[in-house]
């Protein structure tokens, strides 16, 4: 790679970075008036690594978030302060669930001003811990990865035909959309079918409905 392509690299990157404080700015704000400054800074960093190194197939954990955060020398050190954000109890998801949900209903005002039709969209999906059974609120969701697994083979025997249930979690989520420009994510929502916090697809999809229908 020579240094042209390299320099234009850094600054593609430095760009987004710019775009991700701006969009971050808000929820920073009201986190700083809740919490050390330090763990501000921590959250911050954190959603930049997240966003940095984390895709569909690799999961982070905290020592590899710790060594992103400063540096593998000082993983240990990163870890702490993550450890430290995290058990902070003058925050809770309740505040980032706030944020987005403001960022949506700014989003469907211009929207509104602009006389442009506003669409909802709802999806729904899980998330699969398949090897994890450590967490009490681990649910039963229909692993679609052990179903791709399972599909005939030329060449092999016939597969199990039933689905395969694994350890994980429940989400719905919602987005509002334009009909031209970028959805704004207005909520991302957990839930279980199991152990104390244990809940229903139905009471999850109602609850999140009649919030949507008072907005």
């Amino acid at each position: 790679m020579d240094d042209a392509v390299e320099l234009e690299a850094a600054q593609v990157a430095e760009g987004r970075r710019e775009d991700l404080a701006g969009f971050l700015r808000p929820l920073l704000v009201q986190l700083d008036a809740q919490i050390d400054r330090r763990l501000v800074r921590t959250f911050a960093r954190t959603v930049d690594a997240i966003l940095c190194f984390r895709n569909r197939p690799h999961g982070l954990l905290l020592s590899e978030l710790g060594a992103y955060l400063l540096d593998p020398e000082h993983a240990l050190a990163g870890t702490k302060r993550l450890s430290n954000l995290l058990r902070c109890s003058k925050w809770s998801s309740h505040l980032m669930e706030q944020y987005l949900w403001k960022q949506a209903t700014d989003h469907l005002l211009e929207l509104e001003a602009q006389e442009e039709e506003a669409l909802l969209l709802w999806d729904e999906s899980v998330l699969e811990k398949p090897e994890s059974l450590a967490n009490p609120d681990l649910g039963s969701v229909r692993s679609s990865k052990a179903h791709r697994l399972t599909r005939i083979k030329p060449g092999f025997y016939r597969p199990p035909s039933r689905p395969s249930f694994v350890p994980g979690f429940q989400w719905i989520g919602l987005a509002l959309a334009g009909l031209s420009g970028v959805p704004t994510l207005a909520a991302l929502h957990w839930w279980t079918n199991r152990g104390e916090r244990k809940s229903d697809k139905r009471t999850e999809e109602a609850s999140l409905l009649h919030r949507c229908v008072q907005a």
